[in-house]
């Protein structure tokens, strides 16, 4: 009897409509959080230009090699500022006694921080020194990975670049 007294005074329940509107949101929160999963996959990290189940299996012994070079060797970049277009980038590698090393094996990598589908990688030789030219076509962060081998030693050196002022 009471129902049928606030039907005719023309009062309206709304918790049933909040109730299924709270659902269809959630429903479509549920929809756009997978959109967006699949427009932004997650891309492979290349820290160590290995494959990443690889670098996961022997992260170990990748940073025991990392260390034993650190022990033995130097790597500086010497072109602090990259831009658009052309680069010219300078790097030496020394043993602890500053002696310039001549005979190492070089990879660089050239990666945005957030996807790979831009990677630069090139193999360096010394001539007058290690210079690579890379030419970067988007602005923004760039990360740039050295790896050296040199005999049974093997290092890397992340820097973190940027084509804005």
């Amino acid at each position: 009897m009471g129902d049928l007294k606030r039907m005719k005074n023309n009062e309206v329940n709304y918790w049933p409509h909040f109730i299924i509107a709270l659902v269809i949101f959630a429903a479509m929160l549920g929809v756009w959080t997978i959109k967006a999963a699949m427009d932004n996959p997650v891309e492979l990290d290349n820290s160590f230009m290995v494959d990443y189940h690889k670098a996961d299996e022997e992260i170990s012994k990748i940073l025991e090699k990392n260390i034993a070079f650190q022990k033995r060797y130097d790597i500086s970049l010497l072109t602090p500022k990259i831009k658009i277009g052309k680069n010219e980038i300078i790097f030496s590698v020394k043993d602890k006694n500053k002696n310039e090393i001549k005979d190492a094996n070089i990879t660089l990598l050239f990666t945005r921080p957030d996807t790979t589908k831009f990677d630069k990688k090139l193999n360096i030789k010394y001539s007058n020194g290690y210079r690579a030219l890379v030419n970067l076509d988007k602005e923004g962060r760039w990360n740039l990975i050295i790896k050296v081998k040199i005999k049974d030693f093997e290092g890397f050196k992340n820097y973190k670049l940027s084509t804005l002022e």
